[in-house]
């Protein structure tokens, strides 16, 4: 069994520093937020299923989750593809909470909880337009024609899911996450003819790999909110509170507890590098950290060892090598 490990979406790392470095009273924070946690609760449900991924099988089954694909000049996005040598599965993972209703006279998912309801795009709707675009882009790689099986898997425990009486395909394709071997079981019983070889299931999982384009965007921009508000400045790890440290004798301090480090310049320029630019300059290095004089500028600038590119005065570096430091 081949499993591409989830991480954590880029967007998750944005938004916590944008969260980190906005205003407390900003207006868009409220958004912000409820983002923040929509995205947090989707990855949370993702995650939670590999719990009951260790009931399916363990050989010739390969998983590629979050894959993104553009397709007719738009994006599709599948939280898990699940793919044997006899069939194909989609699975849309809702980590949702509450009294969920399924009702197929208007194709919606009525969430309803603490009292309040909440009208959502029926996930059915949505796994199937993913299958169609799966089913194109398979075509356009020349596979041959294997079928393709979609499910909505609830992963709240707790969570309440009823159906219209006429939504026939909600009771076939949504289930909770226990009953996951249970569907796959069936799914083995119904295709028993091999469509792919373990090669070729190989070769599709790369194919898919190199069209994955994975969802990136620039939180600022999102949120139409101006990189100048930004909080500035090194903020102390171990306060609760967004205490700006300085630096002094080679060390960073904060003004509010007795930290002190000679490398907490590392984390602001992550921060930089995720909601700014994955580029700086000497210049807005000085400005964005807060240091004294450019001598000091240069000398942490140098002694990160970052690629560049441009001339002493005009130098650029590349922070994206700090994105992949733990």
């Amino acid at each position: 069994m081949s499993k591409i490990e989830l991480k954590p979406p880029i967007i998750i790392k944005k938004l916590d520093v944008l969260l980190k470095r906005s205003s407390p009273t900003h207006y868009k924070r409220p958004q912000i937020i409820e983002s923040h946690r929509r995205f947090k609760a989707g990855y949370s449900g993702e995650q939670s299923l590999k719990y009951f991924y260790r009931y399916l099988p363990n050989d010739n089954v390969l998983y590629l989750p979050a894959l993104r694909i553009m397709d007719d000049e738009y994006y599709f996005q599948m939280d898990q593809l699940i793919v044997t040598s006899n069939f194909l599965l989609i699975l849309e993972i809702k980590n949702l909470a509450g009294y969920l209703y399924f009702d197929d006279k208007v194709k919606q998912l009525i969430r309803t909880l603490d009292g309040k309801k909440e009208c959502f795009e029926d996930p059915i709707e949505q796994v199937r337009r993913q299958s169609y675009h799966l089913e194109k882009i398979l075509k356009q790689l020349k596979f041959p024609i294997i079928p393709i099986e979609r499910l909505v898997i609830i992963t709240n425990p707790a969570t309440i899911v009823e159906f219209s009486p006429t939504y026939k395909e909600a009771f076939a394709k949504v289930i909770k996450s226990a009953q996951l071997h249970h569907k796959f079981t069936e799914f083995q019983q119904k295709y028993q003819t091999p469509m792919l070889t373990s090669k070729e299931m190989k070769k599709l999982s790369k194919q898919l790999f190199k069209l994955h384009d994975a969802h990136d965007p620039d939180v600022c921009d999102l949120f139409e909110m101006d990189k100048r508000e930004l909080l500035k400045g090194v903020l102390c790890p171990k306060c609760d509170q967004p205490f700006i440290m300085y630096y002094k004798g080679a060390n960073w301090w904060c003004p509010n507890c007795p930290h002190k480090s000679k490398t907490a310049h590392i984390e602001a320029l992550k921060d930089y590098a995720l909601i700014i630019s994955t580029t700086i300059t000497n210049r807005e290095f000085k400005y964005f950290l807060h240091l004294p004089s450019t001598s000091i500028t240069t000398h942490l600038l140098k002694a990160l060892n970052l690629p560049y590119t441009g001339s002493t005065k005009s130098r650029s570096y590349n922070l994206l090598p700090l994105l992949n430091l733990k």
